[in-house]
């Protein structure tokens, strides 16, 4: 008697297998195709006259960096996450202009220059073989000055830019394309180093990687 029940189960059961079946067709998944990435290849296999296509790179700069230190700590963090980066002192910050007058060779020309320059009202100071007539915040000052000096000045007379060390650092990285910098890890890097912005800029001179991501 259990025999038949047992069969009768397993028929209702293949019947109900059956139903589905029928009622729910299901459509196999497409298949993706394969990647198959370029042979990779040796410089010593290339054909004459054939180059290697660089793998296109991006390259950006974390900046300002309070100091060496400070910079060094954010440079080895991308390094040891698979990033190129390198640190240096960000370039110097113009700081108004000066106004140079060349100084004369001959001690005679010097000290008639000089003493032109004292009827003038002016008692310059001497710096890198140049005299100096002052510091001024632009040029456009700089140039309102030059018109109240006798023509022999203003005609030798020289504009230049004072510069002064900003003091802050930069660390520059690269990456390749498709392997940027996560979120999570600009987000870490602007908790640990609050007021550092992260800019896109060209590759120019940018470390290399240890190792090839």
């Amino acid at each position: 008697m259990l025999r038949w029940v047992f069969l009768l189960i397993l028929l209702a059961n293949s019947l109900l297998f059956f139903w589905y079946a029928q009622k729910y067709h299901f459509t196999e998944s497409e298949s993706q195709p394969d990647f198959k990435p370029k042979v990779l290849r040796l410089p010593s296999e290339l054909q004459p006259g054939e180059t290697l296509e660089a793998r296109p790179r991006e390259c950006g700069v974390f900046l300002p960096l309070t100091n060496e230190f400070e910079a060094s700590r954010l440079a080895e963090l991308l390094a040891e996450r698979g990033f190129a980066s390198e640190y240096k002192a960000m370039p110097p910050i113009e700081d108004g202009v000066r106004v140079e007058y060349p100084l004369p060779a001959d001690a005679d020309a010097r000290i008639k220059v000089l003493d032109e320059l004292a009827r003038a009202g002016w008692v310059p100071e001497t710096r890198d073989g140049a005299l100096v007539l002052g510091n001024y915040a632009d040029e456009a000052l700089a140039q309102q000055m030059l018109a109240g000096l006798p023509e022999q000045f203003t005609e030798k007379a020289r504009i230049k830019s004072v510069l002064r060390a900003s003091g802050d650092f930069e660390v520059r990285t690269s990456y390749l394309i498709g392997y940027e910098i996560s979120s999570e890890i600009k987000q870490l890097i602007t908790d640990s180093w609050p007021g550092v912005k992260f800019e896109k800029n060209l590759c120019e001179g940018v470390a290399r990687p240890r190792v090839d991501q």
